[in-house]
């Protein structure tokens, strides 16, 4: 994984930690992590970290005691 990658990755990972305050850190980067795996050995690159962002919201917002998060907390 590239240097841009890794930079992009951890942009969504802060903008998860504001949209899901009452998530734990951890668990915000091993979902991250989790779904970065699914994008492993794709040649294309670019959109890996918004497709891991979909993601992980999708998921997050699953979690028992979430709500979805606030629109005014989804643009970064």
């Amino acid at each position: 994984m590239d240097t841009d990658e890794n930079q992009a990755l951890a942009l969504v990972e802060e903008r998860l930690r504001v949209r899901f305050p009452a998530v734990d850190t951890e668990t915000i980067a091993s979902t991250v992590t989790m779904f970065r795996k699914e994008y492993d050995g794709r040649p294309i690159r670019a959109f890996v970290p918004v497709l891991v962002e979909r993601d992980a919201v999708e998921h997050l917002v699953r979690m028992p005691g979430q709500r979805v998060p606030d629109a005014s907390k989804l643009t970064g």
